[in-house]
């Protein structure tokens, strides 16, 4: 198997009972135990007549690297050196599993290893099938292949340590578990999760020398000295991390061409397009998440020991935040441009059919309006997203909500075509919070009510005013719509719950979250005596105690 295909079985082995198991197969090679099964390979060999050892057939590479000769002492040189035969023990262990011993018990598979190994040195042994003893050569060859092949094959991958490096898996009290960064691998195929891996390493590198990890710094120099000469792979002098390159050859990013006196490498098309994002540290959904869900993991340790430290005892971790905000955000935006691109789309495709039977001038006449009026919204929705970027780092400040509101019902007219009845007082006093996170979830409920509505014969109220002895505003929308049934008026505001056809359920979780959570006020559903529904949102103005 490839790396990645061996990353993979192990992520998945973990996953295999809800990601609370140890992997399915624990190996059973003991390297104490395996170099006593080569030293008493090479014993029976000594013992075996010298005219017969030459009689004995062989076709493994251990012959062809000491001369086909049958000595004893050469032959354990040769597995000696780099510890070959350990290796041997674990290439070919994988290989099995991947074969007739996939549901083999650990000391069947022990006795298929001390058989291949008496094979590999001319010792006369097979197992009670010939058949099987035919796929075990077959399998003892191509794990000698990579043990013995190029000055590379000593250098192991090892996708366990690996998986435990970039955090994909953690381990308490000896049970080993998925991380959210192994969930996500696990949920992504070929190219994407390449680059995943990529992204992930990335936020997680520590310097130019991580072996482990791809820094910005080692994809920029890859991609500038593809071609060049190097040192050899184990000279000290080389100048990048072997495990990295050889990991991204096995990606398919690079190739390497070794040998003992110099190292090339050359990129593929794939490796220059992920390794420049990379290089260049663009910013994109999945290096967002990536950070995002490398923060919380660190954060999330940080407290989790200090609570320890403090109570002395073990503490669950926190939920994640930043990641989940991240999550949320590109809920919300597929939300949103969904909103307003489906009814250009639904336009669009009425003017292409009406374009086959009638006048374009009077097609266009008849269907341009809702088009334009859906990429305007489009539009200024990518607009606000750009001021929303910087809200991480901007600090919650006053602003007067009656400008917000004002703005909230000048840009849905404009979307939708529908008027809004506003009453609204005189002055409100400033409130605390992101006035563009404000705009967003006023919005989402003002076209929830022009969903729910018919237009023509639709009645919509929003009412602006102070309460609670001016220390809070309360903002009221009420529609003439179907309303929404009582047994659902606290469960509407659940992220995935929507009483309308197609709906995300995201809309009014976004409105839950900003009037709430970040403006500590309140919100509710309630039957409007218009015959649909009344959304009542309160909240404390600056300065005011939390609701």
């Amino acid at each position: 198997m490839s790396f990645l295909e061996e990353f993979t079985s192990h992520l998945q082995s973990i996953d295999g009972r809800n990601g609370d198991v140890q992997f399915r197969h624990e190996s059973v090679v003991v390297p104490a135990l395996v170099r006593k099964q080569l030293l008493n390979a090479l014993e029976k060999l000594r013992a075996i007549d010298p005219k017969k050892r030459l009689a004995l057939a062989s076709t493994t590479l251990v012959d062809s690297l000491n001369g086909n000769t049958s000595n004893p002492q050469a032959r354990l040189a040769t597995w000696q050196e780099q510890d070959r035969v350990v290796r041997f023990a674990k290439q070919l262990e994988k290989l099995l599993r991947d074969s007739f011993a996939q549901e083999a018990s650990p000391l069947e598979v022990q006795e298929l290893l001390c058989v291949a190994i008496e094979r590999c040195n001319r010792v006369p042994s097979a197992l009670s099938s010939e058949i099987l003893t035919l796929e075990l050569d077959r399998l003892s060859r191509i794990a000698l292949s990579r043990v013995f092949e190029t000055v590379t094959r000593h250098f192991e991958l090892e996708p366990e340590i690996y998986a435990n490096q970039i955090r994909a898996v953690r381990t308490t009290a000896g049970r080993t578990t998925l991380t959210s960064i192994g969930r996500v691998f696990l949920e992504l195929m070929g190219r994407e999760s390449i680059r995943w891996l990529l992204h992930v390493e990335a936020a997680q590198s520590i310097d130019f020398a991580d072996p482990w990890r791809v820094s910005p710094e080692v994809a920029m120099a890859l991609l500038d000295d593809a071609g060049a000469e190097f040192p050899a792979l184990h000279d000290a002098e080389f100048p990048f991390q072997w495990r990295v390159l050889l990991r991204l050859e096995s990606l398919g990013l690079i190739y390497v061409f070794p040998d003992s006196q110099k190292t090339t490498f050359s990129i593929t098309p794939t490796g220059a397009d992920l390794l420049a994002e990379i290089a260049q540290r663009r910013e994109s959904p999945m290096s967002i998440l990536s950070s995002s869900l490398i923060a919380d993991m660190t954060l999330s340790a940080t407290e989790s020991a200090t609570r320890r430290s403090s109570t002395g005892g073990t503490d669950s971790a926190r939920s994640s935040t930043a990641a989940e905000a991240t999550s949320r955000q590109a809920r919300l935006v597929a939300h949103e441009l969904r909103n307003t691109l489906v009814p250009v789309k639904t336009a669009l495709n009425a003017m292409y059919r009406e374009l086959l039977v009638g006048a374009p001038s009077e097609v266009l006449a008849r269907r341009r309006d809702r088009i334009d009026r859906g990429m305007d919204a489009t539009f200024r929705f990518i607009e606000q997203l750009v001021d929303l970027s910087n809200l991480a780092a901007t600090p919650v400040q006053p602003f007067e909500p009656m400008t917000a509101i004002r703005d909230v019902l000048t840009s849905l007219e404009q979307e939708t075509g529908y008027g809004f009845n506003a009453v609204l007082s005189p002055s409100l006093p400033p409130v605390s919070g992101h006035r563009a996170r404000m705009v967003m979830a006023l919005a989402n409920i003002l076209r929830n009510a022009t969903q729910a509505t018919l237009k023509g014969a639709a009645v919509i109220q929003v009412h602006a005013e102070t309460v609670d002895a001016a220390k809070a505003i309360r903002i009221t929308v009420e529609d003439n719509g179907p309303g929404v049934p009582e047994h659902m008026r606290r469960a509407i505001f659940d992220e995935g719950v929507s009483l309308r056809p197609g709906g995300s359920g995201l809309g009014l979780a976004l409105v839950r979250e900003v009037f709430e959570k970040e403006m500590k006020g309140l919100v509710a559903c309630d039957a409007s005596p218009l015959g649909g529904a009344r959304f009542i949102v309160r909240i404390p103005v600056t300065g005011a105690e939390p609701l």
